[in-house]
């Protein structure tokens, strides 16, 4: 597992924020630290050197949450392309 970062924020619409501290790719599984799986990267955002993760998570997340820790199973951010990096590989 590698850490993706700790828990700011948890949205209206219920989008659970990630400070991250790499930019994991889209479809990525999250998952706490008793490696329990909270939910999926839907969108990164922010600053390059420290960007946020929006994680969809699979049920309600719990106000508890806020301030957790939340992990990337190794190679998952690696292995998933997003639709932008097949692009540029096909133009090249």
């Amino acid at each position: 597992m590698k850490r993706l970062g700790v828990v700011e924020n948890l949205s209206y619409d219920g989008t659970v924020l990630v400070r991250s501290e790499f930019a994991p790719s889209r479809g990525a599984t999250v998952v706490d630290k008793r490696n329990r799986a909270v939910g999926t990267v839907v969108r990164v955002f922010g600053p390059v050197r420290e960007p946020f993760a929006a994680v969809r998570p699979k049920v309600h997340a719990p106000p508890s949450l806020l301030g957790a820790e939340l992990f990337v199973s190794e190679g998952d951010h690696a292995r998933k392309e997003d639709r932008r990096s097949r692009r540029s590989h096909e133009m090249s």
